[in-house]
């Protein structure tokens, strides 16, 4: 492992491997979940099935394979994979809500955020996971690349009503605001998120 640790999870961090990596199988597939979670996978003819499934730290992980190193900035809901380890990592976006290579945007993981500013506050998990249709709900849009420099400008926040919750969770809604520094979106457009998306929730008169 490397003398400074470079993920913003801890050495500590549960993760999920298989009884194939820990027999010596290479690291191929790196999966970071959306709620934060790292699966670590061997080849894909190694199928990752419950029997083989196994629970291990992250460091551990990295003390086992050092190039995982490169793969501290991967971002939630992104995979990464290569064909052997002599290849270098490709990175690959892994999850349904919007990338600013597709979209022209994205959105800002609202709990992400509270780390590096003192003016977001999401609600507590237990009510972004429990949202019901026809709630408001604010959510941070960066017009900018995921990894680009930050810069003014770039971000907005803006108002999305649910308007249905899909199988895992995770919310459809339409946009109820108006951009003022892009054309990408326009009011009523339809937006899906996470419940880390959600920086606020407009609350009923008397609530």
């Amino acid at each position: 492992m490397t003398s400074r640790w470079q993920f913003d999870d801890p050495p500590n961090t549960a993760s999920f491997t298989t009884s194939f990596v820990l027999d010596g199988a290479p690291i191929l597939r790196v999966y970071h979940d959306y709620d934060g979670g790292w699966q670590l996978h061997g080849p894909p003819d190694n199928l990752a099935t419950p029997d083989v499934a196994r629970i291990v730290s992250l460091g551990s992980m990295i003390a086992h394979d050092p190039s995982l190193c490169e793969l501290h900035d991967l971002p939630n809901g992104w995979l990464a994979f290569r064909k052997s380890t002599k290849d270098r990592w490709k990175r690959q976006k892994n999850n349904p809500f919007p990338a600013y290579a597709e979209n022209g945007y994205y959105l800002e993981d609202a709990v992400w955020m509270t780390k590096h500013r003192d003016d977001v506050h999401p609600p507590s998990e237990e009510r972004r996971d429990n949202l019901e249709v026809g709630t408001y709900v604010k959510l941070l849009f960066r017009f900018a690349a995921e990894d680009a420099q930050r810069r003014d400008k770039q971000t907005e926040r803006m108002w999305v009503l649910i308007t249905h919750i899909d199988e895992d969770g995770n919310y459809i809604g339409t946009l109820a605001s108006d951009p003022y520094n892009s054309s990408t979106l326009t009011w009523g457009d339809t937006i899906q998120f996470h419940p880390l998306h959600v920086m606020e929730i407009l609350e009923e008169d008397g609530a």
